[in-house]
């Protein structure tokens, strides 16, 4: 081991040490926001009626006791999502006396497969939150995002005796997947749905912006002729026929992360049940808890990069040729071939999502319905990737992989862990808006060693033809890191502006009915990201990229596999 080896893995285990106490101090920070005011947060599983086991987090505050019983919301994520998406809204429930149970819906998460069975899970998660002895029966509240309303929606249906109120938050009643409206259900509703919802007319219908207030489906379930008034109290609260619409001007999945989507959710709930803290909405520390759940996720990459170059110096550095760090005197820096290689798979994207959809579907084996076209749009990258590298004279370095594999096990190591223990004695995870890294269930293991080869040759082919179009150890490290970003992310970058820059200008995307897989790209974009640093440093440091690259690829499926649902 050269001096120069030595110095990079003393630098590299100085950086991950420094990130590791970063992580370590966001997590902590956004585990004592949530638990503010004494609120104690816990992990808990139950069995529904058909024998599905469910997990879900439970906010708890203080002096909710069997004497003393407490109002409760039940408050549930949307499709792709898990429990820890509620954390936000349950933040600012918890501090205000009520008690709140964030389950993972059926399939999501660590409940119990299949996604969309047994209404969500919705009526099982309302059962065990009346079963709870500190909770007030009569005073509970239903709260969900997206496919999340529909959720509380099936609950409400399933228990019409066994709450008050009811939240949408970017959702809908009625078809495809909830029950019908009508003016005596459910009771006591609140509708928030933005202006700038990404899935436009899919959940309402396309007769008409619902801001407009004159979709037919909206007006029966308000009992309104006219069209429905935004911010106009409709019906009684007393008799559970009160009614209200709010249209901010923000997209579907930002009602996470705005306060428009949980101010409304305070102020109704304080409405419409007894017994909680009066707070005003306006006071609220979730922002706080997200910093440090961000804060965490930006000390991520430079954990796993860190103990790359770390554990590297050593035990690859056989496998690097002897001029590894020698500049390339054929291959010089190339901005067009550069910016194809960033565009031409974001260009993929939808197009190879769909086609996998179609050819592959739902099945036993391939069980992620999304995962299978993020993993098609994979493999049709990589056959592109490996024609470019063919026509650049090089080819895909596959045999250094085995050697690769035990370093880059290792280098995920201490993330891992890290992720394990905030999930289980915090409760929070590394993570911004819905860009969450959750650790694998056991029930998920087998889903990550079939979804591995997919994404760890993509990014083999990814980073090998950046190598050969604009070689690495060119330049110094933080131009070369942003080159390899701009080429993994830059396109989805791109992709992503184009598609919001419509939506904000006509209130629609540019390609409408594909809002899924545009939200999906947001964390494609972050995480495609992390792959650039990993190639760079594992160029840089070790002589090759592929250590970073199969990091990449373990990284990349692990994210994906903990948080997509299992379909089949």
């Amino acid at each position: 081991m050269g001096v120069r080896s030595t110095r990079q893995a003393k630098a590299g285990a100085l950086v991950a040490l420094a990130a590791m106490l970063l992580a370590i101090a966001g997590l902590l920070l956004a585990s004592r926001v949530q638990s503010a005011h004494g609120v104690s947060v816990s992990e808990v599983h139950f069995r529904g009626s058909s024998g599905a086991q469910m997990r879900a987090l439970l906010f708890r505050p203080a002096g909710a006791t069997e004497a003393n019983k407490a109002p409760a919301i039940l408050a549930v994520h949307g499709y792709l999502n898990s429990a820890e998406m509620q954390g936000n809204f349950a933040t600012e429930y918890a501090r205000r006396g009520y008690v709140v149970l964030a389950p993972d819906q059926r399939g999501h998460g660590a409940s119990d497969p299949v996604a969309f069975a047994d209404g969500f899970g919705g009526p099982d998660a309302l059962a065990y939150l009346r079963s709870l002895p500190f909770v007030d029966r009569d005073n509970i509240g239903l709260e969900g995002h997206s496919m999340g309303g529909w959720t509380v929606l099936r609950a409400a249906e399933a228990h019409r005796d066994g709450y008050r109120s009811l939240i949408l938050e970017g959702s809908s009643v009625g078809a495809p997947f909830a029950p019908e409206g009508t003016t005596a259900f459910p009771r006591n509703l609140l509708v928030v749905y933005g202006t700038r919802d990404e899935f436009g007319g899919f959940m309402w219908g396309p007769e008409a912006p619902l801001a407009t207030g004159s979709v037919q489906k909206l007006r029966d379930l308000f009992g309104s002729r006219d069209p429905v008034e935004p911010g106009r109290l409709y019906g009684r609260v007393e008799d559970g026929s009160a009614r209200m619409l709010l249209t901010p001007d923000v997209t579907h999945a930002w009602l996470h992360q705005s306060r428009t989507g949980i101010s409304p959710a305070i102020e109704w709930f304080g409405r419409t049940l007894n017994g909680g803290r009066p707070l005003p909405a306006s006071d609220q520390i979730w922002p706080w808890r997200e910093a440090g759940d961000f804060l965490a996720l930006l000390a991520i990459p430079a954990l796993i990069a860190g103990a790359l170059a770390a554990f590297g110096g050593r035990a690859f550095a056989i496998a690097a040729p002897a001029d590894a760090l020698t500049p390339h005197a054929a291959a010089t820096r190339s901005p067009l071939a550069l910016a194809a290689v960033a565009i031409v798979p974001a260009l993929l994207f939808i197009p190879a999502c769909m086609l996998t959809e179609v050819a592959l579907g739902q099945n036993g084996l391939f069980r992620q319905t999304f995962t299978n076209q993020f993993a098609g749009w994979a493999l049709l990258s990589t056959i592109l990737a490996v024609i470019a590298l063919r026509r650049q004279g090089s080819a895909l370095p596959l045999a250094q992989v085995p050697r690769a594999l035990p370093l880059a096990l290792l280098a995920l190591m201490p993330a891992y862990v890290l992720v394990l223990a905030a999930d289980r004695l915090l409760h929070v995870n590394p993570s911004w808006w819905f860009i969450t890294v959750r650790p694998v269930t056991l029930e998920r293991t087998r889903d990550f060693l079939l979804y591995a080869p997919f994404f760890t040759v993509n990014c083999l082919a990814s980073l090998s033809l950046i190598q050969a179009v604009s070689p690495l150890e060119n330049g110094g490290p933080w131009g070369a890191t942003m080159r390899a970003v701009a080429a993994t992310s830059g396109g989805f970058v791109l992709f992503l502006l184009v598609q919001y820059g419509v939506l904000a200008v006509t209130g629609h995307l540019l390609l409408p009915g594909e809002g899924l897989r545009v939200i999906s790209a947001i964390g494609f974009a972050a995480f495609l990201a992390f792959v650039g640093i990993f190639g760079t440093v594992s160029r840089r440091a070790l002589g090759s990229v592929v250590p970073g690259a199969v990091v990449s690829g373990l990284f990349v499926t692990w994210v994906l596999v903990a948080t997509q649902p299992i379909g089949a």
